[in-house]
């Protein structure tokens, strides 16, 4: 874990949040049909959970160093979901490989679902891959995950007739030159209009936090991803996903993560009835 300093996120996010007061949405919400009403229509994800690699696969013939870069996994974005999942009683799922094994965000048929590459390096393990041994590699790390989830999401869809679903993940505060400058990121696909719903209250609430919130960046919710694939297979009744995408820089220490994940749960309180 970062060392703190005087320039630590959490010391740059208190001066910025009032903790412990909870959000409403004063436009009220009741005008979407079909609106998530019980926490226990939550299911909270986190595909790039850990930077870990199986003892048969060597590392990948990585360095370790790469791996626990932004390339390997997605720093923070467990500690912020597990206090989500808490809050609210959900069931939570946290990759347990790193991305490199096998992308869990990234359908099947991708062709980085498992990558040959990684930030301009070759990954030693993923070369030459047979069809069978891809096969084999997706059957042991990738498809018992994405089947866990999907059994917890047909359970809330069974029970309540929709579920929320949230991914979450979180972004290297600069890519290619390009820095990004927002605080989160919503990520759906507009569409469908409860999921734009749900981006607009979530939007005014965090930014009534002071955070900067940004629409389908620094991706966007139509490319390939665990949230499209569900939606390409779940009708808009019974399925509403969401990807929150944190940027790094607010991730760097526990304070800071504690922060993000309070304010989060606020805008999230205000989706279901009291």
């Amino acid at each position: 874990m970062p060392s703190r300093t005087r320039n630590s996120p959490a010391k740059h996010l208190a001066a910025r949040f009032a903790p412990g007061k909870t959000l409403t949405d004063a436009a009220g919400a009741a005008h979407i049909p079909h609106r998530p009403v019980d926490p226990q229509q939550l299911v909270v994800s986190v595909e790039h959970a850990s930077c870990r690699v199986p003892a048969p696969l060597r590392g990948l013939g990585l360095p370790p160093a790469h791996l626990r870069t932004h390339h390997g996994w997605d720093p923070g974005a467990a500690d912020v979901a597990r206090r989500i999942a808490k809050v609210f009683g959900s069931p939570l799922h946290l990759g347990r490989w790193s991305r490199l094994v096998a992308d869990l965000n990234r359908s099947s048929f991708h062709p980085r679902v498992i990558a040959r590459t990684s930030g301009g390096r070759a990954v030693p393990a993923n070369q030459g891959l047979s069809a069978a041994a891809r096969r084999a590699r997706l059957d042991r790390y990738w498809v018992p995950y994405r089947s866990a989830v999907e059994t917890d999401l047909d359970a809330v869809v069974a029970r309540w007739g929709r579920v929320l679903h949230l991914s979450v993940h979180s972004f290297t505060p600069e890519l290619d030159g390009e820095v990004r400058n927002n605080d989160i990121g919503l990520l759906y696909q507009p569409s469908r209009r409860a999921e734009k719903s749900l981006a607009d209250r979530l939007d005014r609430r965090l930014s009534g936090r002071e955070l900067r919130v940004r629409r389908n960046y620094p991706y966007t919710g139509l490319a390939d991803g665990f949230c499209m694939r569900l939606r390409a297979e779940r009708s808009a009744r019974s399925y509403l996903g969401m990807e929150i995408e944190l940027n790094q820089r607010a991730l760097g220490d526990a304070a800071s993560r504690r922060w993000i994940a309070t304010v989060l749960i606020d805008a999230l309180a205000g989706e279901f009835a009291r």
